[in-house]
């Protein structure tokens, strides 16, 4: 039986032995079950410096109001480097946008391949993508003249900047502001609750509530598969978390089911020799 998302990715039943590389020179085969991807992010190793990411952020509450003014410099779209994450959302949503204004983009992987990197959260694997940038002053790739041209589906870090927002351990969201851009903190004043309503969606809420209850089932299981089976673990995330979507369908179902199938592929990949 084969199979083939809106992806890219190829997913078929392989002979016994059977050998096949992908563009990128691997070869992923688990389970009698054969995997091909296209190469860019897993060129990349960068590292994440999550530290110094949240080095210029605190905590605030949704009750707080913070003067904040979006004077449309694009300040806060330069000089960011390895500092634009890209969430499974992130990917799915900017692909269906540009999909609609760009004949190249037709899948997640076409959008991975042209705009995107790879930072490397652990060693055992575990990945996240990172918007790309360009010029001398390490510009987001989609800065044209102090504007943003995917305004209509900008990324969730974009979207509710300056403030940053997570799930916490009691499943509740919890709010940061980050302070690097000390000149946008003056103005008519934010109410957080307010703001974040508009822009942090229940989807953005869903979707970091299962990312947050699956991640370490995860990067457990990828810790217990050996060397020798990293890059297929590799792909596997890749397929599962940021490829294998179907984009006129809604995204969270297909999110829950493939993080199962990701926990299940990955178990099947740490019993083999």
């Amino acid at each position: 039986m084969s199979q083939s998302g809106s992806s890219g990715f190829a997913l078929k039943r392989s002979k016994p032995n059977a050998e096949r590389k992908n563009k990128s020179g691997f070869t992923a085969q688990t389970g009698g079950v054969e995997l091909s991807a296209p190469p860019v992010a897993l060129k990349e190793n960068i590292t994440m410096n999550i530290e110094e990411v949240l080095s210029t952020t605190h905590r605030i509450s949704p009750r707080e109001r913070v003067p904040f003014h979006c004077a449309c410099c694009g300040e806060c779209c330069r000089h960011v480097r390895q500092s634009v994450p890209l969430e499974s959302p992130d990917v799915f949503r900017l692909t269906r946008l540009l999909r609609e204004k760009d004949k190249g983009i037709i899948c997640m992987d076409d959008f991975i391949a042209r705009y995107t990197e790879l930072a490397l959260l652990d060693e055992c694997g575990y990945f996240m993508l990172m918007l790309k940038v360009t010029g001398v002053d390490d510009a987001c790739i989609f800065l044209k003249e102090n504007r943003c041209m995917v305004h209509a589906a900008k990324p969730r870090t974009c979207r509710i900047y300056p403030f940053v927002a997570g799930i916490g351990d009691d499943g509740q969201p919890e709010y940061l502001v980050s302070r690097e851009k000390e000149h946008h903190f003056k103005g008519p004043v934010v109410h957080i609750k307010t703001w974040m309503k508009r822009r942090f969606t229940e989807e953005d809420k869903a979707f970091l509530r299962m990312d947050l209850s699956s991640a370490r089932d995860i990067a457990r299981l990828m810790r217990r598969i050996p060397e020798f089976h990293r890059q297929q673990a590799m792909l596997l995330f890749w397929r599962y978390k940021y490829s294998d979507f179907d984009l006129d369908q809604p995204f969270l179902k297909q999110y829950a089911k493939n993080l199962q199938q990701l926990k299940a592929a990955l178990a099947l990949l740490a019993e083999q020799p």
